[in-house]
């Protein structure tokens, strides 16, 4: 009778193991597009995955396309070595020559578009940045793009993500630079069990039922 008992508690965790939904890995696709701009009115960044630059004076960003899985519900775009404007959020350059350039009140918008995954509310969305410093030519000065930080929502078939840009820093010197813009993306899964998952609890809970009366008719 103990060795029964014993099975049937296996059993019944092992139903409710099986129920549980685990923690799944979500791939998140897509690309980028940016432009910059002055005043307080952004400019409409064009929305299409072909290669496409914008330039100002001798700042240039680049478009990119990105895929990334997540791992424990988080994942970053841009912050792992790879292909150039692959898998991060574009980038933004300096060539070697050029002529000196204050960006003092210039302005940057980055629009982030998802292709998967399926149903993501919205699609697309912008990214502010202003942008400061004064790159020279030689081996001095800088250029910062300062994005707006706050995580931004999103909402697709299978829960909620958010996604935040990381500001970008260039210091220009005597060859060109180029620096990835990246971000942190955050993903809250909300996986609706399938009817098998159901069979599975419902066995579990039938198996505590025998179990409560074979002990109160051995009691």
């Amino acid at each position: 009778m103990k060795i029964v008992a014993r099975l049937t508690t296996a059993a019944v965790a092992a139903s409710f193991a099986l129920a549980m939904p685990a923690s799944a890995q979500i791939t998140f696709t897509g690309y980028t597009n940016g432009c910059f701009y002055t005043g307080v009115v952004a400019c409409t960044p064009e929305i299409t995955a072909g290669p496409a630059t914008d330039e100002s004076g001798p700042l240039t960003y680049r478009n990119s396309t990105f895929s990334v899985m997540t791992a424990a519900g988080a994942a970053a775009i841009g912050n792992a070595p790879g292909t150039p404007n692959v898998n991060n959020l574009g980038s933004f350059s300096l060539p070697a020559d050029f002529t000196s350039t204050d960006f003092t009140g210039q302005r940057f918008a980055l629009n982030v578009f998802f292709t998967a995954p399926a149903s993501v509310v919205p699609t697309n969305t912008t990214f502010l940045a202003t942008i400061t410093g004064v790159a020279t030519t030689g081996n001095a000065g800088g250029v910062t793009i300062n994005f707006d930080n706050n995580p931004k929502m999103f909402t697709f078939a299978g829960g909620t993500f958010t996604l935040e840009v990381a500001d970008v820093n260039l210091t220009n010197g005597i060859v060109a630079t180029s620096v990835p813009v990246t971000g942190n993306l955050i993903a809250t899964s909300t996986v609706v069990p399938e009817p098998g998952t159901y069979l599975l609890m419902a066995s579990g809970l039938a198996g505590l039922g025998i179990m409560a009366r074979r002990r109160r008719n051995n009691a």
